[in-house]
């Protein structure tokens, strides 16, 4: 998204989440995307009728009426503000700038010329702020077809095409020498525009993934055809036949400012799957087979495992050889089992992921029900106490997709805990951290003495793990904020804002930190902990400062880097044991 999109459908995703009764209604489609709109509509969106004026009477019931990101004529606005409903101003705020600019000229007199497509809302509006004084050209052609003025103030429809604004602007200068012209073109659209320029030189094939009835997509796609390559203008990976890249040694890939990520990625995928496809070299292999281990959750659950070792050995107790078996398959399954529980994420937020689970779903079923069936056997060896844990962390996950009771959901503000925004990041992380810690204490014998040294132990490591997964998950979670707010889901990043959620991960790395340095004067093998911090609080500091700045495609290699972190500690306990 474009600042001005992602700013309207922010505050649209706020009004949905905030109402507690009456309606939310926008008024004109919101942004121009149909997929977008489909989403906010599942969530409760309406639109505003266009002849609400006459039966404004039976929509007395709706709270709130969005203004649309294009903005609205200044009359239309005005009656809809003498009434009773709550008005939010989603109007782009570089719209708004060009409508005050036109407000302020037409005061002084002068004539608007706004060079746009004529209907456009955008449109609309301009020449509702020109009062009777706008004029709409769409090619050099209309402007000698236009009457003459006295005064001249040219615009451009925030979307229009960069390169051909200077023509514009001389043809006016031509006739009217001494007329302003002002260059009100969006940075994000010539920022989309000079891409789609250079990956049509650099690339045979150019798609373009946008709303049918986005201008600025319309433009892109004009980009690709004027360049002379095969170029396609699409609204999702469905429309994009095997065929269209034959014969193609490279495709690029743009998008329209009211494109959201989720749509973006699932194409990307798409065309990612059709390179797989006709590769066969030994790394396109190896390739193959990674994804394969990340998207199926067993390179999280051999993060797991590791986790449970490298923990095991700092406290200094030998874990019995089945304990990474425990570990291991219980992580897998479990997050797998959370792909199937959360479809919805996995299709949006992780198109690989949901495209994987599509395929190959009756067989990864079978290895979420023999992980299981493996973790508790596992824990049936540890003892009853570690097999009740097992079950009781099963439980926990059912019941965080139940209804909450009344007085709960009345209290929150929400149906379930998954909708709570800090929901998501806390229960993963305490679940990680009961499963790796309570066998060292509950198995038959205990690992652990029950004194106060031992459970002082394992609650330093309780900590250690909560926080590393803690911060995990806050990762994933800011790399999913950069697309479009998660469709709406809450999370911290969500709730808190970018900035506050940022200065939080800050204070959990310090935290993390400090309970690793406190660990030393009290763990047996404390050298351990000054490698538990390289590959931890270093490790998720470096990958949030250095490489979670710009959105990825949501492919695996994102969670392949961020997971690799579990593995990395137990490296240390390697090393300890060897010396």
């Amino acid at each position: 998204y474009c600042f001005g999109v992602r700013r309207a459908m922010n505050l649209a995703f706020s009004c949905l989440e905030q109402s507690r009764q009456g309606d939310i209604y926008s008024y004109g489609p919101l942004i121009h995307n149909r997929q977008a709109l489909d989403l906010l509509e599942n969530k409760g969106l309406k639109l505003w009728p266009e002849d609400w004026e006459t039966n404004f009477p039976t929509l007395i019931g709706a709270t709130t009426v969005i203004i649309r990101a294009h903005g609205l004529a200044p009359e239309t606005e005005s009656a809809l503000r003498a009434t009773n409903v709550s008005v939010v101003d989603a109007t782009c705020p570089r719209v708004a700038q060009v409508q005050r600019l036109v407000t302020s000229e037409v005061d002084e007199g002068s004539d608007v010329v706004i060079w746009g497509s004529s209907g456009h809302p955008e449109v609309e509006g301009l020449l509702g702020y020109a009062g009777g004084r706008g004029h709409v050209v769409a090619q050099l052609e209309d402007i000698e077809l236009l009457p003459p003025f006295e005064k001249v103030l040219l615009v451009a429809q925030t979307t229009q095409d960069y390169e051909k604004w200077e023509d514009i602007s001389q043809a006016v200068l031509s006739r009217w020498p001494e007329s302003k012209r002002i260059n009100t073109i969006c940075s994000a659209t010539v920022n989309r525009q000079k891409e789609a320029r250079r990956l049509s030189t650099e690339c045979q094939g150019l798609v373009v993934v946008g709303g049918r009835n986005s201008g600025n997509t319309k433009r892109l796609f004009e980009i690709g055809k004027a360049a002379g390559r095969s170029t396609i203008s699409v609204e999702g990976p469905e429309e994009i036949d095997s065929s269209f890249v034959e014969g193609l040694s490279s495709v690029g890939l743009v998008a329209g400012a009211s494109t959201p990520l989720w749509q973006l990625r699932a194409v990307h995928q798409k065309l990612a799957s059709l390179s797989r496809s006709s590769e066969s070299s030994p790394f396109a292999f190896a390739k193959r087979f990674m994804r394969a281990l990340v998207l199926s959750s067993m390179y999280l659950g051999l993060g797991g495992g590791c986790l449970g070792i490298a923990a095991a050995g700092t406290v200094g107790y030998a874990a019995p050889d089945y304990f990474f078996g425990l570990f291991f398959f219980f992580v897998q399954a479990m997050h797998l089992l959370n792909s199937f529980l959360d479809p919805i994420s996995a299709r949006y937020n992780e198109p690989d992921r949901g495209s994987f689970l599509k395929k190959y779903g009756f067989y990864l079923l079978l290895l979420c029900f023999g992980s299981f069936v493996l973790s508790f056997t596992a824990a049936a060896l540890a003892g009853p106490l570690v097999l009740m844990v097992l079950s009781l962390l099963c439980l926990a996950r059912f019941l965080y997709e139940i209804r909450l009771p009344f007085f709960l959901s009345s209290l929150l503000g929400v149906k379930s805990a998954k909708e709570l925004s800090f929901g998501k990041c806390t229960s993963a992380a305490m679940g990680w951290a009961v499963l790796l810690t309570a066998p060292a204490l509950l198995s038959s014998p205990p690992l652990l003495p029950h004194t106060l040294s031992g459970f002082f132990q394992v609650s330093v490591i309780f900590l250690i793990v909560f926080l590393q997964v803690l911060c995990r998950t806050l990762l994933m979670d800011f790399q999913d904020s950069l697309g479009d707010r998660m469709f709406g889901r809450r999370t911290l990043v969500v709730a808190l804002g970018w900035k506050v959620a940022e200065k939080f991960l800050s204070a959990l790395l310090c935290a993390w930190s400090m309970v690793l340095f406190v660990g030393c004067f009290f763990l047996p093998h404390w050298p351990l902990l000054l490698w538990l911090w390289i590959s931890g609080p270093l490790f998720n500091a470096v990958i949030f400062w250095r490489f979670m700045k710009k959105p990825s495609f949501g492919d695996f290699k994102q969670a392949l880097f961020i997971d690799s972190q579990f593995l990395l500690s137990v490296i240390g306990v390697a090393i300890w044991k060897l010396i």
